[in-house]
């Protein structure tokens, strides 16, 4: 079987690449202002900060800064630092933080998957939707949960035994409804980045997915053979009326 990525400077590569595809796609310009909420080590906000340029401007969220090092260095790395502000706040309640109307876009890599109390969900959609400029749009990208073949599915089955929440697709576009957009939609993005079996191990040991021996336990195998492959993106989008009124 032939891995598209081997190594770990390509797998970053490849990802930053795929970022940049999705930020492009989702309509990120020149001198926008972007609120990324739940932005982890800053892969997705360097590729914003890539696009709007130093006209532009990413408020990057996160509800703790332990892994604010790895995000100063990946800014660092990409020349965007001078772009982006961090701020530390809780996805469910940015009013402290973040004013009404604020940016044009408000956009999330993956944000669902990772929170804590899968019931936050409705509360984080309604806060992006709130500090959303009347006329802007919200963006929402997860993991698609439907596999196409054995190497998607261990990445999926790893994630989802591991704990993170996972939501059908209905769920996250009824929020978004309820919560005032209009023309709200999906797409899917596709991505060909395969791991190869040593590469997808040595990423989930420094990620410390490998410490729940049953995970291992069910899914080395999986992985020994297979490798894993990310699933397809779900691009979740919808646009807050221009005349909305408070």
């Amino acid at each position: 079987m032939r891995w598209s990525i081997t190594d770990p400077e390509s797998l970053e590569h490849a990802i930053f690449e795929l970022k940049l595809r999705v930020v492009r796609w989702i309509g990120v310009h020149k001198g926008m202002t972007i609120l990324d909420v739940g932005c982890g080590q800053g892969g997705f906000t360097a590729s914003l900060a890539k696009i709007v340029g130093e006209a532009g401007k990413v408020i990057a969220i996160d509800v703790t800064n332990e892994y604010l090092d790895e995000f100063i260095e990946r800014l660092n790395r990409y020349g965007v630092k001078n772009t982006v502000t961090f701020v530390q706040a809780d996805a469910t309640n940015l009013k402290d933080e973040i004013t009404d109307d604020f940016a044009h876009m408000v956009v999330s890599f993956r944000l669902l998957e990772e929170l804590k109390r899968c019931e936050d969900m409705p509360r984080v959609v309604r806060e992006m939707v709130r500090a959303v400029k009347n006329g802007g749009k919200v963006c929402l990208v997860e993991l698609s949960s439907k596999a196409r073949n054995k190497a998607e599915e261990t990445y999926i089955r790893l994630h989802m035994e591991s704990g993170d929440c996972f939501f059908e697709s209905k769920q996250i576009a009824k929020s978004m409804k309820t919560s005032g957009l209009a023309k709200v939609y999906i797409e899917q993005f596709d991505s060909n980045i395969w791991f190869s079996p040593l590469l997808a191990k040595q990423e989930l040991s420094f990620a410390q997915v490998w410490y729940d021996s049953d995970v291992e336990k069910r899914l080395g195998p999986l992985i020994d053979k297979y490798g894993m492959k990310y699933p397809k993106l779900l691009i979740f989008s919808g646009q807050k009326p221009a005349n909305r009124k408070k």
